[in-house]
């Protein structure tokens, strides 16, 4: 189970199997013959914080703990001197050791002290319990299979696939979900019949000899939105910018903390680009003189510029006078490097994810571990065009008169103004309840929600597909992705700002924008034509890779079993009939199936 996993911790690998523990380095043995049933840890070390012995796994701490954890928690020096001003002992510079030593001081508390990301498995011997926990957005994973005999976890699904009671069975059930809606990773089921994510910002405390019964994780954190409809005040603008940018670069400032080389993906827009300068500043302050380095995907080939950044790339590094490495992902190479990611997701994607896949491999072939990234801005802020639906719907009228015309200037903005204008004077005639009713009927498009209540169910949903991309990604090179904009002082800062200091004068995200004015070049700050990582892939798929593309839709065998079959249909049908995000998700999912059965 842990050789899958040693692209997840190639640095140290380490056992305890009924109280025999094998390592580098003496730990005590404990005995665990009072448990009914036995109880086995197995981990693999990527090396980040404390690379000597004593950050080995599983580790354990006063003779009473033992854990198996993944991930960071970023402010582990300043619980560490707490801590010992309680006075505990350390033995290791470890974030892991705090971990323990933070359970034995606060118990179950401890969670709501820790900033960073996390998934761990605790035992405690004395009290005969186990105690699990995953952070509070979900960036790190925690999978399991339970039955009435066996509870059994991994980072990955990969791993818990090597076991000999987990049974390979694709979900299809998911799979039919995924064909309609898109990757679901935020629900309790996964594409893997009878294996389940742990849920997000919760914890389980529970007697090892009960874990094999059925469970209900405890919600240890929530988000809460400012439902406020808060007129724009400049002056409280100004205040809110300065809070961000105060928090943002903190949250930096703590995410840089590791004893490998660091560096940052840069995609040219504003939220990398706000990453990328907060670095550089803290590498001023902390006297380091080396200098920073980005790794960003590109497009310069033909027919595939529109996705091309480089030029807000290297208009940032240039400015800032940072080392920028480049790739840019060649079509030959899309169909097997495709196939290697969807391995290290486990589940099928939306699209190839070729951008963030070679960023990820060119940062490993320059040697860096960590990444700091940008990842859960837009979610945030508001920065899709889709929310300025909600926005305009909750907003007086007389105030949408003088917003409409600059969004206009926006391109693809005018479809979201005009439903969002639609559902505000419903609202004012019919009234907020029945205005629901009908919008529950028209569907989607149309949703009678508070814009901060969106993005705060986004930060539910949405944003843990991310993640899984993220982590999977940078993982798969054994790197750490870290997420400044995921500091849950943040989040709950920007859940608390009312929406017309995100929406505002025709620009979204725009209390981030406000923030970094002076500080970036306007044509990234002051930017309109957002693109967010995109591929080209219809012009792969419909040019020199059409004929593999084609080809695996139609003969496909697993398709069928949902009622989709390309095999009598022609090229010209099938790209006439049928969306290509459609196709893409098709062919991803036969492409899953079969790594996962067809070569298994």
């Amino acid at each position: 189970m842990t050789d899958s996993l040693i692209h997840r911790g190639p640095d140290d690998e380490g056992y305890l199997i009924g109280g025999q523990c094998e390592t580098d380095i003496k730990l005590p043995k404990l005995s665990f013959t009072d448990c009914t049933h036995s109880l086995a840890f197995g981990h693999r070390r990527l090396a980040i914080i404390d690379l000597s012995p004593k950050g080995h796994q599983p580790m354990s701490f006063q003779d009473r703990y033992w854990i198996v954890y993944n991930g960071e928690i970023y402010n582990h020096p300043e619980l560490r001197k707490e801590l010992e001003d309680l006075g505990y002992i350390f033995h290791s510079h470890s974030d892991t050791e705090v971990i323990l030593a933070s359970y034995d001081a606060w118990g179950k508390d401890c969670l709501a002290r820790f900033n960073g990301m996390w998934a761990f498995v605790l035992y405690d011997s004395k009290n005969k319990e186990l105690f699990i926990s995953r952070d509070r957005f979900g960036i790190k994973p925690l999978y399991y299979y339970q039955d009435d005999e066996n509870f059994i976890f991994a980072s990955e699904i990969k791993a818990l696939l090597k076991h000999p009671v987990v049974v390979r069975e694709p979900n299809r059930e998911y799979c039919k979900l995924f064909l309609t809606h898109g990757p679901q990773e935020h629900l309790k089921e996964t594409a893997f019949k009878g294996i389940y994510r742990f849920d997000n910002a919760s914890y389980l405390m529970i007697p090892v000899d009960v874990i094999f019964r059925s469970f209900k994780e405890i919600k240890y954190w929530h988000v809460k939105p400012n439902l406020s409809i808060e007129p724009y005040n400049e002056e409280i603008a100004r205040q809110y910018s300065k809070q961000y940018y105060q928090l943002l670069a903190d949250a930096v400032r703590l995410r840089l903390r590791a004893d490998v080389k660091v560096g940052s993906a840069l995609s040219g827009g504003l939220d990398s680009s706000s990453v990328v300068y907060l670095v550089n500043q803290q590498l001023k302050i902390q006297g380091q003189e080396e200098k920073q380095e980005t790794f960003s995907s590109i497009y310069k080939s033909k027919g595939a510029q529109y996705c091309d950044e480089s030029t807000f790339i290297d208009t940032v590094t240039g400015i800032l006078d940072i080392k920028s490495n480049q790739i840019e992902p060649r079509i030959e190479d899309v169909i097997a490097e495709h196939q290697k990611f969807i391995y290290y997701l486990d589940t099928p994607a939306a699209n190839t994810l070729m951008s963030s896949w070679h960023t990820y491999k060119l940062t490993k072939a320059c040697g860096v571990t960590v990444t700091l990234d940008g990842q859960g801005a837009d979610e945030q802020l508001a920065g899709y065009l889709h929310y300025l639906m909600y926005y305009i719907a909750n907003m007086p009228l007389f105030d949408i008169l003088r917003e409409i015309p600059p969004f206009l200037r926006i391109p693809g903005a005018s479809v979201h103004m005009i439903r969002g204008f639609i559902l505000n004077i419903l609202m004012t005639i019919l009234g907020e309840r029945a205005t629901t009713i009908l919008c529950h009927s028209l569907g989607k498009q149309f949703e009678n929600r508070y814009l901060n209540q969106v993005l705060c169910d986004d930060l539910e949903k949405s944003l843990e597909t991310l993640f899984h991309y993220a982590d999977r990604g940078s993982m798969a090179f054994s790197i750490e992705s870290r997420m400044p904009f995921m500091d849950y002082r943040l989040v709950e800062f920007l859940a608390m700002v009312p929406a017309s200091y995100k929406i505002h004068a025709g620009w979204t995200k725009y209390i981030a924008r406000k923030a970094f004015t002076h500080l970036l070049p306007e044509k990234i700050c002051w930017r309109r034509d957002k693109m967010g990582w995109p591929i080209p892939e219809e012009v792969w798929f419909k040019g020199k890779l059409k004929s593999h593309f084609i080809g695996t839709l139609q003969n496909t065998l697993f398709l069928p079993q949902f009622g989709i079959d390309f095999s009598e249909k022609q090229e010209k049908e099938i790209f006439k009939r049928y969306s290509f995000s459609f196709l893409m998700r098709c062919y991803v999912l036969e492409t899953w199936h079969s790594i996962f059965w067809d070569k298994n």
